[in-house]
């Protein structure tokens, strides 16, 4: 069975909404997005532009109400399609949405500052509206006392909630003005669009999730990760701390059993390292470190493998990951990370172990910005002088050639 991520329900909402400026970008999700803003160019054609635009919002909020249901069931990833929502509540929240949207603009042009007062009303229980849809149904969606008694459940954190809407909703009219009259004004502006509506969707699932004993919901996260094994990982964890109290040697041996198996969490990569590190064990501290950074690298988790290369140059000042593929992405994130004796020591290694690689004076280039960073212009001069004896015509040679310009320039005046 595969493994889900799982958000804890005691997560701040502050670092469920950092994560969730990413969550949009992420898997099914971009997919969404980007293939509804495709579709959505055809709503220029005349005779069916209305239809298409209809169809393709009606397609993202399809998927932004099911991933509302899945981040309040405490899974942290985007769903892989539209699974659970049933029609019958689909169709509700199209018409709750459309009707919503009606009263939002018709309520002030026919009934002025009174008008405005409704607009903003709605504008404000709407979130509430869709976060009872999702779980209690139609009739508690559509109940005012319903409303306020979920509100008051959840405090304050509904009006963080709304406050973050309406400012969504401001980027997108934004984003429709700053886009008005450009060539690609119609999918760049759905882009926005559905990530906004998709961002303020998990939101609402992050507040029912975090919330989920005072509103009487049960997570699915939990039970599943139970059935799939990952709770598994938690009691071996704590069988292995018990184990090492008395011997560590015997405690390191599960963990390597448990690493020859399916796919281990960090905590247990974590884990096995610090046992390892407590009995001296270098060399296989460095062969673990090569397979887990290279594991970490293929799941895009840079950071995470940066902190591991970290570790296994502390054992082994000389450390390089064993693949381009995997050293490079990492010299970059080292460099964006203001890290640059780390970054030099990737992209230095890098041109080192793989001078014919096609990316090594793409890292070479690097090495030598980060010997600027660290105060030691002459020594990258001299560094981007000799990638240039070897780059042939490479096309980062023009490059090469402006930065090593500009810096002999700055030398000049100073």
């Amino acid at each position: 069975m595969p493994r889900h991520a799982v958000f804890d329900a005691d997560t701040p909402f502050a670092q469920r909404l950092a994560h969730g400026v990413r969550y949009p970008l992420r898997g099914p999700a971009l997919i969404t997005i980007i293939a509804v803003a495709l579709f959505n160019v055809l709503s220029v054609v005349p005779g069916i532009g209305m239809l298409i635009a209809f169809m393709g919002w009606s397609a993202v909020y399809m998927y932004a109400f099911e991933c509302l249901r899945h981040t309040a069931d405490g899974f942290a990833d985007p769903p892989e399609m539209v699974m659970e929502t049933e029609q019958g509540q689909a169709i509700s929240l199209i018409i709750i949405q459309l009707v919503g949207a009606a009263a939002s603009v018709l309520a002030p042009f026919f009934f002025g500052v009174s008008g405005l007062l409704v607009s903003l009303g709605f504008g404000f229980v709407m979130p509430i509206i869709t976060m009872s849809l999702a779980y209690d149904g139609l009739g508690a969606a559509l109940n005012p006392l319903n409303w306020f008694a979920v509100i008051a459940r959840l405090g304050r954190a509904y009006f963080v909630l709304v406050g973050l809407v309406f400012l969504t909703s401001l980027l997108q009219l934004g984003a429709e003005h700053a886009l008005r009259g450009t060539p690609l004004s119609i999918p760049l502006y759905y882009l926005v669009a559905n990530y906004l509506t998709i961002f303020n969707f998990y939101l609402m699932g992050s507040l029912l999730h975090q919330h989920h004993a005072e509103l009487g919901l049960s997570p699915k996260a939990e039970a599943l990760a139970a059935e799939s094994g990952q709770n598994a990982d938690d009691d071996l964890l704590a069988h292995v701390d018990f184990v090492a109290m008395d011997d560590i040697a015997a405690a390191t041996d599960l963990l390597t059993e448990r690493l020859r198996g399916y796919s281990a969490p960090p905590a247990v990569h974590t884990r096995y390292r610090q046992l390892l590190r407590k009995q001296n064990r270098h060399a296989e501290l460095l062969v673990h470190g090569q397979i887990w950074i290279a594991a970490l690298v293929a799941q895009n988790d840079l950071r995470r493998a940066l902190t591991v290369v970290i570790d296994c140059m502390d054992i082994d000042p000389d450390f390089l990951p064993d693949a381009p593929e995997t050293a490079g992405p990492l010299a970059e994130t080292a460099a964006q990370a203001a890290m640059p004796r780390i970054a030099l020591r990737l992209a230095t290694g890098f041109r080192t172990a793989w001078p014919q690689d096609f990316g090594a004076p793409h890292y070479g280039m690097i090495a030598a910005r980060m010997l600027d960073q660290l105060g030691e212009r002459r020594e990258a001069l001299a560094l981007i002088d000799r990638i240039l004896s070897e780059a042939g015509d490479h096309p980062l040679r023009f490059d090469l050639e402006q930065l090593a310009h500009t810096w002999r320039n700055e030398e000049a005046r100073a």
